[in-house]
């Protein structure tokens, strides 16, 4: 039986994960953070559990290929994901003033019923993975006798004959520091990846209004997270991202530092107040999108079956949820020998 350590319990990990224990592996998975889900980020403005929820992080995902298709439509079948249909405008400065249009953009949309994060931790759940949590990798070392030890910021190393890493590739290339050689996806780590400035604002709802693409300025997206829970309010709790532009001219500034600026456009587009506004979370996402140096989303996935190691994570494909879900899908399967 392979003794697997998957590092990373986003997307990525999640299908790998899954991958394993159904091929009869046994697995061992951390992650840094607080709960599973990487950047599929859901929460609630207070602990109730019947406060209101907002994604800060992805905020759907779509479902082309045929592999992820028919795992999608289980998901929805058993309630794990639902299609969101939201009102799309594009907005775009017009000398002085914003021209909003609807937009013709109304392919299928795919969220969780509670939020995207609850999506990756009910399919965790369902297939029986525990994930340690709140442990941060912090060098990973293959030894004389070919097992791979990672260590922690705290608690116990831990042992494992085959590893799949799905962190950004700076950090997968510092954990693996001197063993990174020769990996050529991580040649352009520094830049595989660009960040992502997110805020969540309550804010009036917007008629007729559910998400924004903004074709140019601070920012990206709005996302309107009361109508996604299908509920309403007088105030609505909404998710801006900057642009990458944006966010790349201020990578090292948190979110907090930009809030102004991107309130004010928020502001400016929809005809809204900035005293009608108020920030419930501000976060910046060091990692968020396919940078300048990202492989060929064609990719995927970075496998040495001698080493027994594997790298996955959607920088590897395209920057999107299906990409890393069939990034760790992909690299599970080499990893073993499957493909």
């Amino acid at each position: 039986m392979n003794d697997i350590l998957i590092i990373g319990a986003g997307v990525a990990g999640m299908a790998a994960a899954e991958y394993l224990t159904a091929a009869g592996c046994r697995i061992q998975m951390v992650d840094k953070a607080g709960r599973p889900g990487g950047r599929c980020a859901t929460r609630r403005v207070t602990p109730d559990t019947a406060a209101d929820w907002f994604d800060y992080g992805a905020q759907y995902f779509t479902a082309r290929s045929q592999t992820f298709r028919i795992s999608v439509d289980r998901d929805l079948e058993a309630g794990r994901l639902v299609h969101w249909q939201p009102r799309i405008n594009t907005a775009e400065p017009l000398g002085g003033t914003w021209l909003f249009s609807p937009s013709p953009d109304d392919r299928e949309r795919l969220i969780g019923p509670r939020g995207m994060n609850h999506w990756v931790r009910d399919r965790l759940a369902q297939s029986g993975l525990h994930v340690a949590c709140e442990r941060r990798a912090n060098a990973l070392r293959r030894g004389s006798d070919g097992q791979w030890t990672a260590r922690f910021d705290s608690g116990a190393p831990i042992s494992a004959s085959h590893v799949l890493l799905t962190p950004p590739a700076s950090q997968t290339r510092a954990l693996l520091a001197g063993d990174a050689k020769g990996i050529d996806v991580l040649d352009a780590a520094p830049r595989a990846m660009a960040a992502c400035h997110s805020l969540v604002v309550a804010a009036p709802p917007i008629d007729g209004v559910d998400a924004i693409f903004f074709k140019s300025g601070k920012l990206s997206w709005a996302a309107d997270n009361t109508t996604k829970a299908g509920v309403t309010r007088d105030r609505h709790l909404w998710t801006l991202h900057a642009s990458t532009a944006f966010s790349t001219d201020h990578e090292d500034r948190m979110a907090e530092d930009l809030a102004a600026a991107m309130l004010a456009e928020f502001a400016a587009a929809t005809a809204l107040s900035v005293t009608d506004m108020e920030v419930v979370r501000a976060r910046r996402w060091r990692f968020a999108r396919p940078g300048s140096g990202a492989p060929d989303e064609d990719q995927r996935f970075w496998v040495d079956p001698r080493c027994r190691l594997a790298i996955a994570g959607d920088w590897l494909a395209g920057g999107r949820v299906e990409g890393a879900w069939l990034s760790g899908r992909g690299a599970a399967a080499r990893l073993i020998g499957d493909v």
